[in-house]
């Protein structure tokens, strides 16, 4: 599933897990970002604007590198696992919700 539904779909699957305010989304999740064999992955804060494109940013310094902010089209959900990737020419970042 890819883009605007696949995010509704993975804020719907871990709704439980997310904080909610009035115009973003936010929850912890351990990220795993991948350039070509560099991979690194993260325990960071994720957000999810609500209103207009719905970006997704990450608060994290290994992504000041990187653009800030992702679009939906980028966006892919695995409903088997539950989790979120941002696919790029170059890389590749997967998300999954920390469960306490």
């Amino acid at each position: 599933m890819i883009g605007i539904e696949a995010l509704e779909c993975f804020l719907d699957n871990w709704h439980s897990k997310i904080k909610e305010y009035e115009n973003y989304d936010e929850f912890e999740a351990m990220v795993e970002y991948a350039f070509g064999s560099d991979v690194r992955v993260v325990n960071t804060r994720v957000i999810v604007e609500k209103f207009f494109e719905k970006k997704i940013r990450f608060e994290d310094l290994l992504f000041e590198d990187l653009k800030t902010c992702f679009l939906p089209e980028e966006v892919e959900f695995d409903e088997e696992n539950g989790n979120l990737y941002i696919n790029r020419n170059l890389y590749k970042i997967k998300i999954a919700p920390r469960i306490y």
